[in-house]
């Protein structure tokens, strides 16, 4: 594996935001982060760190989504799954 084949993340939550992650290059100070992340993750909490691989197996992201993210935008937010809409909940049990 090279270099370019990792990338070493810190992840953050906030309390602001459940079940929200920000995903960062590891050791980012946060007066760097990307405009408008230090506002959206007000008092972070950073959950752990790790060493990103393609192969990678996350919960709700591949790997490599993460890690394109990150090497474009310079970092990468998880958002919570977004629940069925009302109407179509609604369908599905009518039918």
């Amino acid at each position: 594996m090279t270099m370019s084949d990792s990338i070493d993340v810190d992840i953050f939550k906030t309390a602001r935001r459940p079940d929200t992650f920000l995903f960062l290059p590891k050791d980012l100070a946060e007066s760097e982060w990307p405009e408008g992340l230090r506002s959206l993750f007000a008092a972070p909490e950073k959950v752990m760190t790790l060493t990103l691989t393609p192969e990678q197996s996350l919960a709700a992201q591949s790997a490599s989504l993460v890690m394109a993210e990150i090497r474009s935008r310079g970092y990468f937010l998880q958002l919570p799954p977004q629940n069925e809409p009302v109407a179509a909940a609604t369908e599905k049990a009518l039918c």
